[in-house]
């Protein structure tokens, strides 16, 4: 299940987005290039947190992702058009007026969170994974299909990587698994997994820790210390489990990242104007990119 800071944070309005939006394998997505002349070492696929691939903070990591890995970067509309509005978002960062007595700023504060329920109650039964993993799957089936469309008419399969925030978390975490739903004949007649590697920053929805025991390709984690989705029980679990997994390989397959002091929604959402938030935020989107790069580059 969700948690409150699910559906809080601050909403970016420190840049203006450089990709354009398409129809990719039948979904609305926001695309985000590398510079013109950069050829792209593979895709990434982003599947947002709850506030959907609209978001510009999400569209912000999206040109960070295919500038700096580089990569083509798609961020597809699982959600049907049914992302909650980014006012929401807002609502947490409410200050009453400086007027108001204790009692008053606390009832103000609390009946505008308040008014959030019934359309986070809506997002999530609109948003039910009987719904949105068939959209999921298809599309990162079609696109693991494709050939590499950064180096078109060559016959060529793309790397992929697939990065999950939040609500995306989950599903990042299952298209890892070893299933026959996420494989695929490729280009060539040759088969496939959907996803080359993956990413997540706290993610929600993992059953830990049977998503995890079942997690088959490379998989980096950031989470912070203190996300109220995690806790540290499931956190321990989730390390234990990875760190196991590459004792049995032999060396790091996978791994497990812990920023200190950062909250639930810290990669894309954190506080800016916050030092530690906005540090951590730019450590978390380092690791992703480094991830991607480094098995991207892999023969």
């Amino acid at each position: 299940m969700a948690c409150a800071d699910c559906f809080t944070g601050t909403l970016r309005g420190d840049i203006t987005p450089s990709g354009r939006e398409e129809t990719i394998h039948s979904l609305p997505t926001y695309i985000a290039t590398p510079p013109d002349g950069t050829t792209p070492l593979g895709i990434v696929v982003i599947l947002a947190d709850a506030f959907g691939y609209k978001l510009l903070n999400t569209r912000a990591l999206a040109d960070a992702y295919a500038r700096r890995v580089p990569c083509i970067v798609y961020v597809p509309d699982v959600m049907g058009g049914n992302a909650p509005p980014q006012s929401f978002m807002t609502r947490s960062e409410y200050v009453p007026p400086e007027g108001d007595i204790p009692p008053v700023k606390m009832a103000k504060r609390a009946g505008r969170m308040l008014a959030t329920v019934p359309a986070a109650v809506s997002f999530l039964v609109r948003n039910r994974e009987s719904v949105v993993a068939p959209r999921v799957k298809g599309f990162m089936r079609a696109a693991a299909s494709a050939e590499d469309p950064g180096r078109p008419g060559e016959g060529i399969p793309p790397k992929i990587g697939v990065a999950g925030f939040c609500w995306g978390g989950g599903y990042t975490v299952r298209l890892t698994h070893g299933t026959p739903d996420n494989k695929v004949v490729g280009v060539g007649g040759l088969e496939r997994a959907v996803v080359d590697c993956a990413f997540t920053a706290h993610p929600t929805w993992v059953d830990v820790p049977a998503d995890v025991q079942a997690v088959m390709q490379p998989l980096s984690v950031a989470n912070g210390e203190d996300d109220k989705w995690m806790g540290k029980e499931k956190w321990s679990s989730l390390k234990e489990i990875l760190s196991r997994k590459n004792e049995e390989a032999g060396e790091e397959v996978h791994e497990a990242v812990e920023y200190p002091g950062a909250k639930h929604g810290f990669a894309v959402r954190g506080d800016r104007a916050d030092p530690l938030q906005k540090e951590r935020g730019e450590k978390s989107e380092d690791q992703a990119v480094e991830w991607f790069r480094r098995h991207f580059q892999r023969v």
